[in-house]
């Protein structure tokens, strides 16, 4: 708007010198000074329109700025928004993990408790009652197994293997016998053997065809460290001239005990609840060697 309307000042500045010029001589000189005056305006509004354009396109770039810089927000508001879902996340991975450990805690805490009472009573008769309930073994009660027709909880087998943990590992402190391939870890229904490398398996279930492996290692690491017990009080007896000296009523070599394999069998409990039976037989045994030993 405003570069045509000097425009058109300019038209009718030219269009009154051309008439002044036509109406005499005298008005020459006036006409050479509006032509002047002409082109200084035309230069004038050259520049000015020059710098409109330049205006213009400063205001396209500040556009162009403004639309990357909201580009960038953006992005920023998703990143910012996908952080705290992780933080999130994190946290409650987090909070899990503590309940975990201090339930862990506890528990440990508990069976540490339970241990010290033993070395301060030595009744391990008392403290563990291994006896049999028709096809099972049983510690303390808890039974040790299942069969097709009994679905006996994982929860009580578990318990029944952590007393089973926490009696062998108490009683090979209590002689000063440390076992040579695996170690013990009693932490009540979540007990753990260790072997040499320090690879943990758990003691416990419930059991599935990804973890049976691990549950085979553990059960096959107890035995071992039974064997162990059972070769350590024979030694001891030999060298007490103890006669005859202490040997497990059943023999076991490797996984199996009395040639049956300990290993878990998925929906065929008989020999496997069998085998846990004749264990804690002679676990009962090498108990009954101990509380020999300190009455005499």
């Amino acid at each position: 708007g405003v570069a045509e309307g000097v425009a058109e000042g300019v038209a009718e500045g030219v269009a009154d010198a051309s008439s002044a010029a036509t109406g005499g001589g005298g008005a020459f000189t006036r006409g050479e000074k509006e032509e002047a005056e002409t082109r200084k305006l035309e230069a004038e509004l050259r520049a000015e329109l020059d710098k409109a354009g330049e205006l213009r396109e400063e205001l396209d770039e500040l556009r162009r700025e403004r639309l990357e810089l909201e580009a960038e927000a953006a992005h920023l508001d998703a990143r910012e928004s996908a952080y705290w879902d992780d933080f999130n996340d994190f946290k409650l991975a987090l909070e899990r993990h503590v309940d975990e450990r201090d339930s862990l805690v506890v528990s440990v805490e508990q069976t540490g408790r339970q241990l010290e009472r033993l070395r301060r009573t030595n009744v391990f008769n008392d403290a563990f009652h291994i006896w049999f309930d028709g096809p099972f073994g049983t510690v303390n009660g808890f039974r040790l197994g299942r069969l097709s027709n009994v679905a006996v909880e994982w929860d009580e087998i578990n318990a029944a293997w952590g007393m089973a943990c926490l009696l062998l590992s108490t009683m090979a402190n209590a002689v000063k016998l440390e076992f040579s391939r695996y170690t013990l870890k009693p932490m009540g229904s979540f007990s753990k053997v260790v072997d040499a490398k320090g690879n943990a398996y758990e003691l416990y279930g419930p059991v599935n065809i990804l973890s049976s492996h691990k549950y085979d290692r553990a059960m096959a690491g107890f035995l071992q460290c039974l064997d162990e017990f059972g070769a350590f009080a024979n030694e001891q007896d030999v060298s007490n001239g103890v006669n005859p000296p202490f040997e497990l009523p059943y023999k076991i070599e490797g996984d199996k005990i009395d040639g049956r394999k300990i290993g878990f069998p998925f929906n065929r409990y008989e020999r496997w609840t069998a085998a846990l039976k004749i264990m804690l037989t002679d676990l009962k045994t090498c108990l009954a060697w101990l509380s020999n030993q300190q009455r005499g």
